[in-house]
């Protein structure tokens, strides 16, 4: 190896001290050029590699330290402070399987680091292991018992594994000791309107907000218990998060325990005349459920494009081989700017999220040309009303609201039907089937 010139191992250590020194301030963003600078000096340092990996995670830059991490620890594989920067990188690109791979490692090498027990409960909850996640963070609460961030994380594996009473119990100690901690209001309601406590799940939620908890999301919650004005759709974050969560057992949820069935409802309306269509869009896709009997209706030659807000679910439709485009974003949105062209259109329990269809409507006008069809599925709204946000947390839309929608933006009525969409708590929850064609 040919020696480093004295100048620039020099000018390297200043400007890593600099870096330093910017760390130590908390400035950040500062700190970056100076060791990114000392990098270049001297490549493959392994204190620069170390610091400047911490100040891209620490700059939400997540991508750029996993190199450097990756080249720190073939140095020093017993690194037990790169192993959990390697896990917070790993985990903040949605790779949960390796963070905690990289978790375990840094376990062994520092049993019991309450560091990396935090982010190790994270990663058993994103991969849906949820028992194995209250024990972590069993050992987490007795390594750090004043952390009220740790209750209120096992508030929420209760709650996964099915378990909302001991759930309710945790966060109401928390609150106990934090009565300002908003998230804990929310999830204490969350709980609280699911039994059907509406009036102290309300005040629970108003708590929230009082305590600076999300206002677009409690104020979405405040609405479906109280039956005040509703938002116009559900709070994007929320729909998002609760389906990537949701995605590893979706199918098996929706259709072995819920009896779901939409999908079969909407495909037998729309082959009731036997027509094939060319270029169809599954609006709110989800893990692809529609897809095997949208096949069936398609020409030879047709195309199946979806389109969905979860990250998470269209990983599992993209396994399904039947898609020929996939797109994340929220459907209003796609329909409103996709230079795509369909024949046809369908909306499986997707307007539920939605709430106002004017703007999906008009998209659908705009993509479909004449004589294209749009079918898709609502839950029914109470007689006389034209949009509830109910205590599901779920839009229901009244039929004749919809006919003036469509009449509006150029439809035409092919079918409409009423059936049983799925059951909720061994409820059946009616909804209605409507089948539209541009004019």
């Amino acid at each position: 190896m040919s020696a480093i010139p004295p100048d620039a191992f020099e000018s390297a250590r200043q400007r890593f001290l600099q870096g330093l020194a910017a760390i130590e301030s908390g400035r950040w963003a500062d700190a970056a050029p100076h060791l990114e600078a000392a990098l270049a000096l001297l490549p493959g340092r392994p204190s620069t590699l170390l610091n400047l990996a911490a100040v891209r995670l620490r700059l939400g830059r997540p991508a750029g330290a996993l190199p450097l991490l990756d080249e720190l620890l073939r140095q020093q594989p017993a690194d037990a402070q790169a192993w959990g920067h390697h896990a917070t990188a790993l985990a903040a690109l949605g790779r949960h399987d390796e963070a905690l791979a990289s978790l375990d490692r840094t376990l062994a090498l520092a049993p019991g680091q309450p560091a990396a027990l935090h982010p190790r409960a994270l990663a058993l909850g994103a991969l849906g292991r949820h028992a194995e996640a209250l024990a972590a963070l069993d050992a987490l609460q007795a390594a750090r018992p004043g952390d009220a961030e740790v209750p209120f994380l096992r508030g929420q594996a209760l709650q996964a594994t099915g378990r909302p009473k001991e759930a309710l119990a945790e966060y109401e100690r928390l609150l106990a000791a934090h009565p300002d901690a908003a998230p804990a209001w929310t999830q204490r309601g969350g709980i609280l309107k699911d039994m059907g406590r509406h009036a102290d799940a309300a005040e629970c939620f108003r708590q929230a907000l009082a305590h600076g908890g999300d206002v677009e999301l409690n104020g979405y919650f405040l609405a479906s218990v109280t039956g005040d004005a509703a938002p116009q759709a559900a709070p994007r974050a929320y729909v998002e998060g609760l389906f990537d969560s949701y995605a590893a057992e979706f199918d098996e949820h929706l259709v072995g325990r819920l009896g779901y069935r939409t999908p079969q409802l909407l495909a037998a309306l729309l082959a009731a005349d036997g027509r094939r269509y060319g270029a169809v869009l599954d609006l709110g896709c989800g893990t692809g459920l529609m897809a095997p009997l949208l096949d069936a209706l398609r020409t030879p030659d047709g195309t199946l494009d979806g389109v969905d807000l979860s990250a998470a679910m269209l990983e599992r439709a993209r396994a399904l081989g039947r898609y020929r485009h996939l797109h994340h974003g929220d459907v209003a949105e796609h329909l409103r700017v996709t230079p795509e062209r369909h024949d046809l259109l369908v909306a499986a329990d997707v307007f539920v999220y939605v709430g106002a269809l004017d703007e999906v409507f008009a998209g659908a006008a705009r993509v479909l040309a004449p004589g294209g069809r749009f079918l898709f599925s609502v839950e029914e709204a109470d007689a006389g009303q034209a949009l509830q946000l109910r205590t599901s947390s779920r839009y229901a839309h009244g039929l004749q609201s919809l006919r003036t929608l469509a009449a509006a933006c150029g439809f035409v009525e092919r079918g409409v039907e009423r059936a049983t969409l799925r059951h909720d708590q061994q409820r059946p929850i009616g909804g209605l089937l409507l089948l539209l064609e541009r004019g």
